[in-house]
């Protein structure tokens, strides 16, 4: 896989972030994208441009390492706990 760059904003800023994105690809930082947004009414819209399937799924499973390194981040004392278990 290829190394994942984790372009953060506030969490309250989406404004801000899609025009962080918008930027790197105006100066062509970005070749193709995927895209899902929560949509005030609870549905989910999603795009993609510049991808074909097979490069949507490939951007899709970087979003779930991303996603899985973040959820071992947040809990990294309980897994050193289960890993110091486990070696014992």
């Amino acid at each position: 896989m290829a190394k994942i760059y984790r372009y953060r904003t506030s969490q309250n800023n989406c404004i801000k972030a899609l025009r962080d994105l918008l930027e790197r690809a105006e100066r062509g930082e970005m070749t193709g994208f995927i895209f899902a947004a929560n949509l005030p009414d609870g549905n989910v819209a999603t795009s993609w441009a510049n991808v074909d399937i097979g490069e949507r799924q490939y951007l899709i499973a970087h979003q779930q390492v991303d996603l899985n390194y973040g959820i071992v981040q947040a809990n990294a004392d309980q897994v050193a706990d289960m890993v110091r278990e486990y070696l014992d």
